[in-house]
């Protein structure tokens, strides 16, 4: 499978591979409200190229209002319960439940490849790889903040150069087992979670990331809602503050950002003008719909730092003093219970 399904009607893959030779592997998803993106999900799940009985799947509700608790009990895969909110936390339930040697992620808002796992445990080629970063690529752009989002601020990404040290996002990675018996689960909260994690991997024990440039494919949905990614961005941003306490790296102060929208608004219309450029046969054959395309990239280069200043400030001044870097309790040894 190599294009984004709208529907998988395809049939299942083949599972010839012996079992016995095959690692047990336990894929973890935290659900909150996704009763639209769900069943499609579900589906790619079902179609994974890896025995059965070396595979489960961990579904985490994580208290859901909508119908999602309703598409889960159709469903043939083990749900879990979380009543506390945070993708951390939810993601944390599914790890102590889990039987696998590789823990794989991904989230409601993705479509998996049917070789997803297949690629995932081939990316492990030496002793020191700790988790395997698989491709992500856009499920449908369809709308200008889908494309920004995706293409210009390529998020959700994995970074193997960042600030500190690489990390990779659980809309697509596998781990070995034995990094959560090493350094402990997820932070308790959402937000930096699982930067936290990849870097305690990293400077805990000998593990590197391993980041694939080609397989182990999940495609990512966006969603053309302006408030929700302006939240989004402020969150985001807000975090962050944490994390770099958490690890005595530069708290940053938002100027750089304040800085970037000040700068983005006299470039307005030139920021117009440069797509209508680049889009040149377009534009002579839908002139209205590459202006428009361009007005909102030229928004968004203003909104964006706009609401990460935001999110900047907001950070400072809810954040307490810092704190120690320090090993979260080992999951075997915690209630199995969510």
């Amino acid at each position: 499978m190599t294009t984004p399904p709208d529907s998988l009607t395809d049939p299942m893959p083949s599972k010839a591979e012996k079992s016995t030779q095959m690692p047990m592997v336990s894929v973890i998803v935290p659900v909150y409200n996704g009763e639209v993106l769900l069943p499609l999900l579900l589906q790619s799940l079902s179609r994974l190229n890896h025995p059965s009985d070396r595979l489960e799947i961990l579904i985490v509700n994580n208290n859901s209002s909508d119908r999602t608790v309703e598409i889960l009990a159709g469903s043939p895969f083990t749900i879990l319960f979380e009543p506390t909110p945070g993708a951390g936390t939810a993601r944390n339930t599914g790890i102590r439940q889990a039987k696998g040697e590789f823990l794989a992620f991904t989230d409601a808002d993705c479509v998996v490849d049917s070789n997803w796992l297949k690629d995932l445990l081939a990316g492990f080629t030496d002793p020191t790889i700790g988790a395997v970063a698989g491709t992500l690529k856009p499920h449908a752009l369809t709308h200008p903040v889908e494309r920004y989002e995706a293409l210009k601020l390529n998020c959700p990404g994995h970074r193997a150069t960042h600030v500190f040290l690489p990390t990779a996002v659980t809309a697509n990675v596998m781990y070995r087992a034995d990094v959560f018996a090493q350094v402990g689960t997820f932070l308790e909260c959402t937000g930096g979670e699982e930067t936290d994690l990849n870097w305690r991997m990293q400077t805990q024990t000998p593990y590197r990331i391993n980041f694939l440039t080609e397989g182990g494919l999940v495609w990512h949905r966006y969603r053309a809602d302006l408030k929700a990614f302006c939240r989004t961005q402020r969150y985001k941003s807000r975090t962050l503050i944490d994390l770099h306490r958490r690890w005595n790296l530069r708290v940053p102060t938002g100027r750089k950002e304040l800085f970037k929208a000040a700068i983005a608004l006299p470039n307005f219309i030139p920021t117009v003008v440069k797509h209508s450029l680049g889009q040149r046969d377009r534009f002579l054959q839908k002139p209205g719909r590459v202006l428009w395309e361009g007005i909102w990239e030229a928004r968004l280069d203003i909104l964006v730092p706009w609401e990460r200043y935001r999110g900047i400030r907001e950070g400072l001044r809810l954040q307490a003093p810092p704190r120690q870097v320090a090993s979260q309790p080992n999951p075997m040894q915690q209630p199995s219970g969510g």
